[in-house]
């Protein structure tokens, strides 16, 4: 499990497209010394770009002729020739859900506070203290408390920071405000309320929740999944989106209309299932993404 290698920093605006255009230019752009220079961030800022990539699975790093360098994803070639500067809310959905799956191992509290962390409103103390008591149970070794407040807070912001009205160059805010899965509301006490909302299945994009579906169909192997898993297993749309039964009724519902892939109910054992189509995740969402 990894911790607080963001350096303290979520994504900012612009950085998505900056970080895969770097690395489509110049496999070996993150091991340049003046890297920062090149691309118009500080030092840390470079290193949490990497992260944040790597994490996102829109980039990996391999050898190639005996040199380490960064490489596009089948994934990250995908968005970056279709949604580089992240204006579907569509495409933030997917990368949410790589981020929460952590295949990579490198997001830990995304994916403890979206699939394991069963509250919807606490303060963000008591978030901390839920972390960090969890962490001390499933780690051999110490982890320091600031790098447990740092990925809380970093969490947080991930979610919470949203463009200034006001200021048409504000360029702080994290694209991934826009998916309205956290809210952090002052309580005028010590501590902030954070909440995880839920959002509209309009607002996540249908495509994004079917990638999920498909994923989950060629990870585990099956045709069928149940109803009720979507809404309660790992990984799946109800842990990482927070949607309700209604909601997820409701995008089943359109997907049994989809003009290409359409899902099918089947009744099995009292039990409702859809049975998914047996195409690829990739080669659904470059269709879908190019057609939208």
């Amino acid at each position: 499990m990894a911790y607080a290698r963001h350096q303290s920093f979520y994504l900012r605006d612009k950085w998505f497209s900056k970080g895969l255009r770097a690395v489509d230019s110049d496999s070996r752009f993150f091991f340049q010394e003046n890297n920062f220079e090149t691309i118009g961030l500080g030092k840390n800022m470079v290193e949490s770009l990497k992260y944040w990539l790597l994490a996102f699975d829109v980039i990996e790093e391999r050898n190639e002729e005996g040199q380490k360098g960064h490489y596009l994803t089948e994934l990250g070639t995908t968005l970056y020739n279709n949604d580089r500067l992240l204006q579907k809310n569509e495409t933030l959905a997917i990368l949410h859900y790589h981020l929460v799956k952590n295949t990579k191992d490198l997001s830990t509290v995304f994916e403890w506070y979206f699939n394991r962390y069963k509250e919807t409103t606490v303060s963000k103390l008591d978030l901390l203290n839920s972390f960090s008591t969890w962490v001390s149970q499933n780690e051999s070794k110490e982890i320091s408390e600031n790098s447990l407040k740092r990925d809380i807070d970093c969490l947080i912001q991930f979610y919470t920071k949203t463009p200034n009205d006001n200021d048409p160059e504000d360029v702080i805010f994290c694209p991934f405000s826009k998916l309205s899965l956290m809210k952090s509301e002052s309580s005028g006490e010590k501590s902030d309320t954070i909440k995880k909302m839920s959002p509209e299945v309009a607002n996540l994009g249908i495509n994004s929740l079917y990638y999920i579906l498909l994923c989950h169909r060629e990870f585990a192997e099956v045709e069928l999944i149940s109803v009720d898993e979507i809404i309660k297993g790992d990984f799946l749309w109800g842990k990482i989106f927070n949607l309700s039964r209604n909601k997820t009724i409701e995008a089943l519902n359109v997907l049994t209309n989809h003009d290409k892939f359409p899902i099918q109910y089947v009744r099995t054992n009292n039990l409702d299932y859809i049975k998914v189509p047996k195409v690829s995740p990739m080669d659904f969402l470059k269709q879908e993404l190019v057609k939208g």
